[in-house]
This record gives C-alpha cells, sequence and structure tokens, in this order.
C-alpha cells in the first residue's frame, strides 16, 4: 500500500497536501513552533515539486525512447518489404538465420 502511495505522483500530492495543511495548523495554534511549521511544509512541496518534474521528464524520456524503437522497427520492416522473394531465397534465409 505505502509503494504504491509513494510512486503515483497524485499519492505525493496528496501527502504534501496533508503535510501542509498539518504545519499550517500547527503554525496557527503553536506559535513557538511557527518557523518549523513553515519550514516542514516548504519542505513538503518542495519534495512534491522536484518529484512532479522529475515524474515528467521521465515520461518524455520513456515516450521519446518508444517512439525511436518504433521508428527504427518501421524502417527495418519496410527494408524487408522491399526485397523481391522467391521460394529459394526464404528458404536460404530461414536457414542461414539471416533475415
Amino acid at each position: 500500500m505505502m509503494q504504491a502511495i509513494f510512486d503515483s505522483l497524485w499519492g505525493w500530492i496528496g501527502i504534501a497536501g496533508i503535510i501542509v495543511i498539518c504545519c499550517g495548523v500547527v503554525a496557527w495554534f503553536v506559535p513557538p513552533l511557527r518557523n518549523l511549521a513553515v519550514a516542514i511544509g516548504g519542505v513538503a512541496i518542495a519534495a512534491a515539486s522536484i518529484y512532479s518534474k522529475g515524474s515528467r521528464d521521465r515520461a518524455a524520456l520513456e515516450k521519446r525512447r518508444r517512439e525511436e524503437a518504433i521508428a527504427k522497427a518501421q524502417e527495418k520492416y519496410k527494408e524487408i518489404d522491399k526485397r523481391p522473394d522467391s521460394i529459394e531465397d526464404v528458404k536460404r534465409r530461414l536457414k542461414d538465420g539471416t533475415f
């Protein structure tokens, strides 16, 4: 359960929101701890922001890698489709393992 929360962007945002709300309550009702509560709330917001930026960057990287792999595969298949194949060519390629 905890792993699913920390692996999710919404989990990080929700946890940061709960921490900020708790820190706001502590800062409002316990003035001697106000500076500490504000610092902890700031750290929670920063952690959620850093995680969301990293999550977005990782998603963009994975999308770019996937698109490159698809383009590479499409080039290979187009090259294979261009070759005139006879039955003998296919048998030779299957025997040799050169497709």
